[in-house]
């Protein structure tokens, strides 16, 4: 063979080595795509009838202008910054009273701590205690009036589903926060009924509190994380003043039945949870279709191959994540959010965010949620409505018999059956009397299956 021909055969060897090198990696991509693609069809085709995907399934059902505290004047457009209702909520945390929503004067059950309105930095600490609690009522007259227009329309309108762009993931992303807005207002509760106990007006002090607690229902009756969080934080704060109610034996027989048979209306957040944990994963979805829409050019084409197939891997490695782990651990539906089955979720993120993975992955990695801080926090929200119903038939048996009960079976029959009832799985009420003659009542959970700490109401010393 002539030297000229073996450098011929020579190059035509490198040039078909070269192609074969760019060609594989398209082929392999191509066989993927195709494979992940119809994977990704399949998972969708197999799961959508039992555990359905699109945000629509989960829309609540629509009530009447007339019932729905979202058309109401006072909060109508409140996911809009800017608009009225927007404005009219956000003047809750300029009280001059207690600027900023501060509310570090509250009562705390769990560290014995009555409130103690010597924290509030309005008004001069010189001031007689009589004095003070004068002119912190002086200042927020405002507001009060604010909180009555506000009771009045709670007691008008027994639902509140804000009119979301439920079709729209980004847009719901951006106005599903006006549950949080609400807070301040409940600060203006919480500081109202809090100087009615201190002025020695305690049916005030429960109607107030009364508001608080309905106002944290209608908040979380859309299946949004957000709003469950925000009723969660709304249901503490109505409790707290409940507790330094009593606490102080402040409420009368009539107060403490009427406390009591609200609470019972309350539904448990935590039963709630999977319903939010499964829009939460339709609104990733949806998204994720929006990048897809985005890459094609606004919808007007198909998005390119490679687009394809990666959002394909994304959704797929989502959507089996949260069903294995959370939602249909072994095939079947989960009735309830375990922590051990949002542990190995959180185990398979922090696996897919390593090597090539993380960049496989970005676009759900970076919309996934946790969900271990809103598990504990309904648990947590739940057990203290527990607590503060076995406190308040404590409570009532002193107030009939002059003591509190030896054990929770001294207790009416029928608010023992009801409460017994009310107790979940695996959950348990302990409860004591210190030496001095007050109670103690926790709510525990077994150990690695419940929120970050267990429920504990303590009451302070009788004789400080």
């Amino acid at each position: 063979m002539s030297e000229q021909k073996r450098k011929r055969s020579w190059w035509k060897w490198l040039l078909s080595l070269t192609l074969l090198a760019l060609l594989t990696p398209v082929i392999v991509l191509l066989v993927f795509k195709a494979s992940t693609e119809k994977a990704w069809e399949q998972y969708e085709a197999e799961w959508h009838s039992r555990d359905p995907f699109s945000v629509s399934h989960y829309l609540p059902a629509p009530v009447p202008k007339s019932q729905n505290l979202a058309f109401h004047p006072l909060f109508e457009n409140l996911e809009k910054r800017g608009s009225p209702a927007h404005t009219w909520f956000a003047s809750f945390r300029a009280n001059p009273a207690c600027p900023g929503a501060q509310d570090d004067f509250r009562a705390n059950p769990a560290t014995m701590q009555r409130s103690d309105l010597s924290r509030i930095a309005s008004v001069a600490l010189l001031d007689s205690k009589k004095e003070r609690i004068a002119e912190l009522v002086r200042l927020n007259q405002p507001v009060s009036e604010q909180l009555d227009q506000l009771s009045e329309a709670l007691a008008q309108r027994p639902h509140y589903h804000v009119p979301h762009p439920w079709h729209d993931s980004l847009l719901l992303l951006e106005t599903e926060s006006s549950g949080l807005q609400i807070l301040s207002a409940a600060h203006g509760y919480l500081l109202r009924a809090t100087l009615h106990l201190h002025s020695e007006n305690p049916s005030g002090a429960a109607a107030d509190i009364t508001s608080c607690l309905r106002l944290s229902s209608v908040v979380g009756q859309d299946p949004l994380l957000m709003n469950l969080l925000a009723e969660c934080k709304l249901r503490s704060l109505a409790l707290s003043a409940l507790w330094d109610g009593l606490a102080g034996k402040s409420w009368s027989e009539e107060d403490l039945r009427k406390l009591g048979k609200k609470l019972s209306t309350i539904p448990p957040a935590h039963d709630r949870l999977l319903n939010v944990i499964r829009v939460s994963r339709a609104q990733v979805l949806g998204l994720i279709d929006q990048l897809q829409d985005f890459s094609a050019g606004g919808g007007s084409g198909k998005a390119p191959a490679l687009t394809r197939f990666f959002l394909a891997a994304n959704r797929l490695s989502y959507c089996r994540d949260l069903q294995e782990c959370i939602l249909a651990p072994g095939g079947e539906l989960a009735q309830q959010t375990t922590r051990s089955g949002l542990r190995h979720y959180e185990e398979r993120l922090q696996d897919r965010a390593q090597g090539l993975s993380k960049y496989i992955n970005a676009p759900s990695l970076m919309m996934a949620t946790s969900f271990s801080g809103p598990f504990s926090s309904t648990l947590e929200s739940d057990g203290e409505v527990l607590a503060a119903r076995w406190a308040i038939e404590i409570e009532l048996h002193r107030a009939i018999h002059g003591s509190y009960p030896s054990t929770l079976e001294a207790l009416t029959p029928t608010a023992l059956k009801t409460l017994e009832a009310a107790v979940t799985k695996g959950q348990k009420t302990v409860y004591q009397l210190k030496k001095d003659g007050t109670p103690v009542i926790s709510i525990e959970w077994p150990a690695g299956t419940g929120p970050a700490k267990d429920t504990v109401w303590s009451y302070p010393p009788s004789n400080p």
